[in-house]
């Protein structure tokens, strides 16, 4: 019963928060258990019982991971049901036809592969925890850091110091690689921007593959080939995200920095404000003393504040990706609208509310009279899809077909748009926006045979006040995005680097890379 979410655990070490990766194995022994013994009234024999209860037991914990491999979305519940029905079905032939005393001889082999699973389980994620013993508790540089961007006068928005704000489709492809590699025009968008004023750079590429090293390495505007730190590689990679030169810089020429809270990045300890999403509105962590005071707002007024421990700022819950690898992935979103029932729970990392929360909250920031420097990480268009075309909520698909991908991918450009007019519309002054992806896209069945290319191509649109003007080199990397920008705006004197693609040969070591720029760099 524990062996598929200590694997499922082993498999997310460092990312997914430990207590309740433990708290699901005690309940699974607590549930296999309580039916052992309820079911002793119906099946007289331990070993049959032990054999039935093996397979239910593992039926139920491989079901969904078994469906996201091999099955198309919409068969979900058709997959379920079939599924359980041909599990009894099973059962009641063995029932039939074996007799109860030829399960004995079963039992020995069967504790045999059972401890030896468990046991290389076990010593894996025991040499993974004792690893994590070295690494430093990133909470306690939060109180080192805390309020280190409130030595500095703050200013309010004017023409000398435009507000900026950073936002992040996650896996946004460019047009020409929409076109070519997905079939799919993606030329009234862009035509939209550009009506807006925006710039386009027709061939701008990631330096890496993957929000976690692209996200860190944009905002500091340079590349990360180790980890100097004591702290573990993702958190030290979110740590640099949310502690990061362009937000230093910009807050010694007195920015208010404010963070959205996408579920990928930690929250900032330098930021004014770092804004997650809850189902009763927006929640404000603040870094004090080593400790995250989470301030909910009720309704539209002034936050009120509840105290938390820092650590489960830095962790994923690990029981929605459990649900999604079970049989009760059919009602997944019935069970993560419960887990959310407090008042204090943000939404779900990728979910569609999530999405359109942030999209909504971004009036209040073009309100403040401050010049401030925002960064907004939205998790779209990739995937799960969780709109139709015409914007309706819909059950999550994890892997949609062409169709479904694109009209989930239609109605986000349209809510783009929308947190675009709320920005040009509502600033006093022209406001600088820097609106490009983190990374490329498999998504929408691409047809290219360089599918790792579509890992770096992007998309990337700047708008800039009148009075600026910045010269989109013919080859454009997420490197030299501010540099550019703030060698404009501000006259400084940033480097501009070399433009390199890196490949992330493994996600759980981020520093394991291979240059592939000679191979996947676009040129004009």
């Amino acid at each position: 019963g524990i062996y598929p979410i200590l694997h499922l655990y082993l498999e997310n070490f460092g990312l997914v928060r430990d207590r309740e990766a433990a708290y699901t194995s005690i309940c699974m022994l607590i549930a296999t258990t309580t039916v052992f013994i309820l079911s002793g009234r119906i099946l007289q024999n331990i070993h049959q019982r032990a054999v039935f209860l093996a397979i239910l037991s593992l039926t139920f914990s491989m079901s969904g991971h078994i469906y996201a491999a091999v099955f198309m979305p919409k068969s979900l519940l058709v997959w379920s049901i079939l599924s359980a029905a041909a599990v009894i079905a099973c059962l009641l032939a063995l029932h039939k036809v074996v007799a109860p005393t030829a399960y004995a001889p079963l039992t020995a082999p069967l504790n045999l592969v059972s401890a030896l699973l468990l046991t290389a389980q076990i010593t894996s994620l025991s040499s993974q925890m004792i690893a994590a013993q070295g690494y430093a508790p990133i909470s306690a540089e939060y109180g080192d850091n805390d309020n280190a961007g409130n030595d500095y006068e703050k200013v309010h928005d004017s023409a000398s110091r435009p507000d900026i704000y950073y936002i992040i489709p996650d896996g946004y492809p460019s047009d020409a690689w929409l076109l070519s590699a997905m079939n799919f025009d993606n030329t009234a968008f862009t035509n939209a921007l550009e009506q807006r004023g925006f710039v386009i750079a027709p061939n701008a590429q990631s330096n890496y593959g993957a929000t976690i090293v692209s996200l860190p390495s944009t905002l500091n505007m340079r590349y990360f080939s180790n980890n100097p730190s004591d702290y573990s590689d993702f958190d030290y990679l979110k740590w640099m995200t949310a502690n990061s030169a362009v937000a230093h810089y910009l807050m010694q020429l007195g920015y208010t920095y404010i963070q959205f809270l996408s579920g990928s990045i930690h929250p900032s300890p330098i930021a004014e404000i770092n804004r997650d999403f809850s189902p009763n509105g927006p929640i404000d962590y603040e870094i004090a003393d080593r400790i995250a005071t989470a301030a909910a707002r009720e309704g539209r007024s002034q936050p009120v504040t509840r105290v938390d421990s820092a650590s489960i700022l830095f962790r994923q819950p690990f029981l929605p990706l459990y649900i999604d690898t079970t049989f009760l992935r059919l009602i997944r979103s019935r069970l993560e609208k419960l887990r959310q029932a407090s008042p204090w729970t943000p939404y779900e990392r990728s979910s569609g509310e999530r999405f359109l929360a942030t999209i909504d909250e971004i009036e209040a920031v073009v309100a403040m009279p401050e010049a401030t420097f925002t960064v907004v990480h939205l998790m779209k268009p990739h995937y799960p899809v969780h709109f139709n075309e015409q914007g309706q909520l819909i059950e999550p698909i994890r892997k949609p077909s062409h169709d479904e991908y694109f009209a989930d991918f239609k109605f986000a450009n349209s809510q783009f748009l929308r947190l675009f007019d709320t920005i040009l519309q509502g600033s006093d002054s022209q406001p600088v926006i820097v609106f490009q992806a983190d990374h490329g896209s498999l998504y929408g069945e691409p047809t290219t045979a360089d599918r790792k290319m579509l890992h770096f191509d992007i998309y990337a649109a700047y708008y800039l006040p009148d009075s600026y003007q910045v010269e989109i080199p013919k080859t454009l990397t997420l490197i030299n995005t501010f540099p550019l920008i703030l060698n404009e705006v501000f006259e400084a004197d940033f480097q501009i680097r070399e433009n390199r693609l890196l490949e992330l040969l493994n996600y759980e070591k981020p520093f394991l890379q291979q240059d592939v720029t000679e191979a996947f760099q676009r040129s004009a």
